[in-house]
């Protein structure tokens, strides 16, 4: 096992100050280019170098050179070994310490490179550089518990759960055990799951009629038994260090973690008139919430505390959510969607092509319009029976998390352009599916309504009313199934925010602009 993480990254700095101030009698095992060099203040009793082929001096020259070390300095005590030699630390470090405990060996990896090479070599060197942010931590396996138990849902996505099982074995972080929660469909059809899926759970239910979103989570407090509980809808995908970022950040701050968060403005107008952080709006750091949805990832006994509200189960198809959120404010702890970080996604609850592709099919709750009437009443019962929302408390908080969410990401200077004609006769033969959606900045709203004939409710504006390009808003007006017509400066920067989400440029979204014949002033 190697440390050399603990020098790297968000350390390096720490480890720049501190290793300079070192006075100590050192042996460096470093790449020949550091012979002759000065480490720091150390005095270096003796330096041996390594090539650039560990491979090839692994298997020619190490045994050698572990025997030279040995025979030099071997019998010598307190001395700081500084090794800086790639996969073969590990080795020499190893048989070093196995002769002779009496020393300090450590392996430092390329932090010693501005010593070695006198130049920058891995991008954490660079400030501002996102790996130069990046925290690396350990921990005290006896002091922490790592033990999550995970349930998943079947519904109508029985041909998703295989791939979310899978993403589930492939976490960092490794759950204890894995459950399934396969809920009955009131119907002309049931879903059979066989043998082979079955059996690679630690327990199944399956119901014969539709419980609703409740029963999962009575499911997981009747059968798990680890500290953690972590749940998952259907159409969620996590990266493979979901579990790894809640537990860091519960860690930090015990609460409820979620990779799809809704900050509510105007809780009677729910689910309108609301803010989103996670996979649906990418937030560069860990935000508080009024509740999360999609993937759940909390402390057990939170379990405990839901059946005693009087509205539980009583709205078959909603409330889970905030119902968990509430119950857990009432005990002291907050409601959180971890970092999102839009180019680390190994980090996010939900991969957003995956939660795009099974998020708004045919299946999906929150396409019902009579599952939004049912969403609003159980608001109201909730917020009734003492839940408040986290604007209400602090209105001051609105400006905190609009710095993390990313809104500003794109560009706000955006240069004035001509107005638009034609183009409608060169668009159309494109369309092979749904109608086009068209979206844009406000100051080309009325030149593109009357370009292509279209009605108010026809043109999406993007901005927000201090004129920056909302991810969130975006996301709200994306069609599956229909070409996204832009009209505005920051596509380009838009392009990218797209991709991520697994939409096709030229396919799924394409530059208005690009379709006009010509413009006038």
């Amino acid at each position: 096992m190697t440390f050399s993480n603990i020098w790297l990254n968000a350390n390096f700095k720490t480890f720049q100050e501190n290793f300079a101030d070192l006075e100590r009698d050192a042996v460096l095992i470093t790449n020949w280019r550091g012979k002759g060099k000065t480490f720091g203040k150390l005095n270096i009793k003796k330096h041996y170098i390594v090539s650039d082929d560990c491979v090839k001096f692994y298997e020619e020259d190490c045994e050698n050179l572990i025997r030279q070390i040995i025979a030099e300095v071997g019998h010598e005590k307190n001395l700081l070994y500084v090794v800086s030699a790639g996969p073969l630390s590990c080795v020499i470090i190893a048989a070093l310490f196995k002769h002779n405990p009496e020393n300090c060996y450590i392996d430092f990896g390329s932090a010693t490179d501005l010593m070695t090479h006198e130049r920058i070599t891995r991008p954490y060197m660079i400030d501002g550089n996102s790996y130069a942010k990046q925290s690396c931590w350990m921990f005290d396996r006896n002091k922490i518990n790592l033990d999550i138990d995970v349930v998943l849902t079947c519904y109508k996505r029985p041909q998703v759960l295989a791939q979310q099982l899978a993403a589930i074995k492939n976490q960092t972080l490794k759950p204890r055990r894995i459950f399934l929660y396969q809920d009955g469909i009131d119907g002309y059809y049931k879903i059979e799951l066989n043998d082979k899926i079955l059996s690679e759970f630690d327990a199944c239910k399956i119901s014969s009629t539709n419980g609703g979103v409740w029963k999962r989570f009575e499911f997981a407090e009747e059968i798990s038994k680890s500290p953690y509980v972590c749940l998952f809808d259907d159409d969620t995908i996590p990266g493979e260090r979901w579990f790894e970022n809640c537990h860091m950040n519960m860690m930090q701050q015990r609460g409820v973690y979620g990779t799809n968060g809704v900050l509510m403005t105007k809780p009677e107008y729910y689910p309108q008139k609301f803010f989103s952080a996670g996979w649906h709006s990418p937030n560069s750091k860990t935000c508080a919430v009024d509740f999360v949805g999609h993937a759940w990832f909390f402390e057990r006994e939170y379990l405990t505390w839901m059946p005693g509200k009087s509205w539980h189960g009583k709205y078959k198809l909603v409330g889970e959510d905030m119902t968990l959120s509430f119950a857990a404010a009432e005990h002291g702890f907050g409601t959180y969607v971890p970092q999102h970080p839009t180019q680390i996604l190994s980090l996010w609850g939900s991969i957003p092509k995956f939660g795009w592709k099974y998020g708004i099919d045919e299946a999906a709750i929150s396409l019902n319009p009579a599952n939004v009437q049912t969403m609003r009443a159980a608001v109201k019962e909730i917020y009734s029976g003492g839940w408040k929302c986290l604007l209400e408390k602090n209105p001051d908080y609105l400006n905190e998390i609009l710095s993390v969410l990313g809104q500003s990401t794109l560009a706000k200077d955006k240069k004035d352009f001509g107005m638009l004609k034609n183009g409608v006769r060169n668009l159309l033969p494109l369309l092979g599916r749904k109608p086009p959606i068209f979206l844009g900045e406000r100051k080309t709203q009325s030149s593109v309504q009357k370009l292509f004939d279209l009605q108010a409710e026809d043109y999406y504006v993007l901005e927000n009313e201090r004129g920056e390009i909302e991810t969130a808003r975006l996301f709200n007006e994306l069609r599956q199934g229909a070409i996204h017509i832009f009209f505005t400066d920051v596509y380009d920067e838009l392009k990218s925010f797209l991709e991520q989400w697994g939409l096709r440029e030229g396919v799924d979204f394409i530059d208005g602009r690009s379709l006009v014949i010509a413009t006038i002033n």
